[in-house]
């Protein structure tokens, strides 16, 4: 009892990481007490906006603003908490919990000098922030490897250990060996390796990038979890082997001496004499085995616990990344590679405003990196025999798609599922069942027909969608097909352009004509393939190159260091110039595009009021009107907490407040979407969102003022 005790005391002995948990755990008691609506406003700081085509990182509230709307790209709040509504009271504190994480490592970060615990508080900073922005638990897997990271584990070594060397000693004595190796495990797993310089200056022996490789993983799987706790912590014991004891045995043989001596005068005489006649006898025998490349105690060892994990040589060592660099770049190579490796730093990352703009499928494909999901592309046949648990997996997908396309007959979509002519991509997770696409090719016609997508209802919001369409496509691209066509409902054709869909059929009509079926008040969507595109990467590398150039840019700027005087042309009337006459712009690097800047002019105005007028006189524009009465739906702004209609925004075009498109744009797309949230999908009001807003896009199209 005394010598856990002191072994928990000497873990809490540092004063700086014990004062930012009590700090951290009174936030997040503060946090967990506001209101509900307060929350959200705090998650929503970390959180993108969902509203299509907008690029804003992180909602902001204006200080005078007293509306809710986005102060950076003027979208309602919900449209950064999208992936924040559907999670549980249970998961939304947790997602709570983890921004004070984040706030957390950014105090250790600023009071950290040492390089390599930099680098990892940067590492870990980054991880929460993807995580929290797609609303999941934070994993550090993805990043650092898998743990174990080495077979056997310094507890199944230890224990072979003791069971070998000593079966030979009486029953009383292998229980008192027995007791010395669990106090020597639970002494390792407290015991708080010496900083990477520390180490190399007393061992210079030693490879120092070893060492490193062993302290990052420690200090990013056991240590920092102990005072934050969105990370799952692991006892070193159980994830490392014999790397780790060669670089840190000796170290862990004093201390844990040294302990015993000072705890020796309270342990009764029992375990006084236990210590005294066999720890240091046990000690030495295991240094040997340690040190003996081919002890039995380690067995088939695989080890990878020094080796180097993805994007390691960048946290580690910045002089071993190899960045190619065009010749003719006018930034030099060692610009690029400083970029990389600074990319991540979150001093550069302070607030929500540095948060990476996640992808959807980010998440997902974490979980099939991990092990926990799995696609098959299945089939029924009628002239082979079918494995059984392929039947089932038909089965299973059958019913999430009656279930989630309950307009689709059910006799039809079995049909389809087993017919021998049609395959499915089936997404497993727990060996069930949980969406995916069922699709026909055509190879001689190169194309491909998506009959039915779903995920289930359970499931969605997690980027499983987007996750199984870019297997999709790269399961087309290895058979040598290249196009999709798709018929999509009104409510579907958001999504299918979100995964490259457009209504633009490229397709030459004879190749695809008397091949698929016509669907009555759907659209014909196609997406083109691209061969030389790995899609189940794409959204990572584009995120990588993002990180980059704006590095890049930021170092431009840096370079710039000249300040010019504060354009005063406006105080005398000017109420716009061009972009190349501002002081600077130049040599800043900025070169003309050739599109022009929106501007706000009196024809802008016009289609706005004409557009409006055209959508109140629309035959579906009825429950739109005016605003929501509390008399006919009483709790409509318990839920709806951002209203809009049509005679606001009237309103609004008198008061001239739309300054750009986007605001209109908006403001009218927020009455159908409030309207989504708030009705069932079988209601008029429902149905009538839906009418009013393909007339809506229809409009804007004849304006010239849409954007796909």
């Amino acid at each position: 009892h005394y010598f856990i005790q002191s072994n928990l005391r000497m873990t809490e002995s540092n004063e700086k990481v014990k004062a930012v948990k009590q700090n951290g755990n009174s936030s997040k008691a503060a946090l967990k007490a506001l209101p509900h609506a307060k929350q959200l406003e705090r998650l929503a700081k970390y959180c993108s906006c969902g509203f299509e085509g907008c690029s804003c990182q992180s909602w902001k509230c204006g200080s005078s603003a007293p509306s809710k709307d986005c102060s950076s790209c003027s979208h309602a709040i919900q449209y950064h908490l999208d992936k924040m509504m559907s999670v549980s009271i249970s998961q939304r504190e947790k997602l709570l919990d983890m921004t004070v994480d984040i706030d957390q490592l950014y105090a250790l970060y600023q009071r950290e000098s040492e390089p390599v615990q930099k680098n990892v508080y940067t590492v870990l900073v980054k991880l929460l922030k993807q995580a929290l922005s797609q609303g999941v638990e934070a994993n550090v897997e993805t990043a650092l490897g898998k743990p174990p990271f080495e077979s056997p584990t310094i507890a199944k070594a230890v224990t072979a250990f003791i069971v070998s060397n000593y079966s030979h000693y009486s029953n009383e004595q292998q229980r008192k060996l027995s007791d010395i190796g669990t106090y020597l495990l639970y002494f390792t797993n407290q015991f708080t390796l010496p900083v990477p310089s520390e180490y190399c200056d007393k061992f210079p022996e030693k490879n120092s990038a070893t060492y490193k490789s062993i302290y990052f993983r420690w200090f990013s799987f056991c240590h920092v979890p102990r005072v934050i706790s969105s990370l799952a912590q692991h006892d070193v014991t159980q994830i490392f082997g014999v790397s780790f004891l060669k670089y840190t045995f000796p170290l862990i043989k004093k201390q844990f001496l040294d302990k015993t001596e000072s705890v020796f005068d309270r342990m009764n005489p029992e375990r006084q004499q236990m210590f005294r006649v066999h720890l240091p006898q046990l000690l030495d025998a295991l240094e040997v085995e340690i040190s003996n490349e081919n002890s039995y105690i380690w067995g088939n060892k695989s080890n990878n616990a020094a080796e180097p994990f993805p994007g390691m040589e960048t946290v580690l060592d910045s002089s071993q990344v190899k960045q190619e660099v065009s010749s003719s770049s006018c930034i030099p190579k060692d610009v690029v590679v400083k970029v990389i490796e600074t990319i991540t730093d979150p001093a550069k990352q302070v607030g929500p405003a540095g948060l990476p703009n996640s992808a959807r499928d980010e998440g997902a494909r974490l979980e099939e990196e991990r092990g926990i999901l799995r696609l098959e592309v299945i089939q029924n046949a009628l002239h082979k025999d079918v494995p059984k648990q392929h039947l089932l997996w038909l089965v299973g997908m059958q019913n999430v798609y009656v279930l989630q396309l309950p307009r689709m007959p059910k006799e039809y979509i079995a049909r389809l599922v087993f017919d021998s002519k049609h395959k499915t991509l089936c997404l497993i997770k727990n060996n069930a069942v949980i969406g995916g696409i069922c699709f026909r090719q055509f190879p001689s016609q190169d194309f491909t027909e998506v009959v039915f997508h779903a995920v289930s209802s359970n499931e969605q919001v997690k980027g499983y969608g987007t996750h199984l369409m870019n297997h999709l496509k790269d399961y087309h691209v290895q058979c040598g097909i290249h196009n999709f066509l798709t018929y999509a409902d009104q409510y579907a054709i958001g999504y299918f352009k979100k995964q490259g869909f457009t209504d633009t059929i490229t397709l030459p009509k004879h190749k695809y004509e008397g091949y698929i079926k016509d669907y009555e008040g759907a659209t014909l969507m196609q997406c083109t393939l691209n061969p030389k595109i790995c899609y189940k990467q794409l959204s990572k590398v584009i995120k990588r190159q993002k990180e980059i150039v704006q590095g890049l840019v930021e170092w431009k700027q840096s370079k710039i260091n000249k300040v010019y005087p504060g354009l005063t042309c406006f105080k005398k009337g000017v109420s716009m110039i061009p972009i190349e006459d501002i002081p600077g712009i130049s040599e800043s690097g900025w070169k003309p595009s050739g599109i022009k800047q929106e501007e706000l002019s009196s024809v802008n105005q016009k289609h706005f009021q004409h557009i409006w007028s055209r959508l109140k006189s629309h035959t579906a524009a009825w429950p739109f009107l005016e605003p929501v009465k509390t008399e006919i739906a009483p709790d409509y702004y318990q839920y709806i907490k951002y209203p809009s209609d049509l005679q606001s925004i009237g309103e609004r075009l008198t008061q001239g407040y739309y300054k750009t498109k986007k605001m209109f744009i908006a403001d009218v797309n927020r009455i159908f979407n409030n309207c989504r949230m708030y009705n069932d999908p079988t209601t008029e009001y429902y149905k009538c969102a839906g009418t009013l807003q393909k007339f809506f896009i229809t409009e804007l199209k004849e304006a010239g003022l849409y954007d796909d």
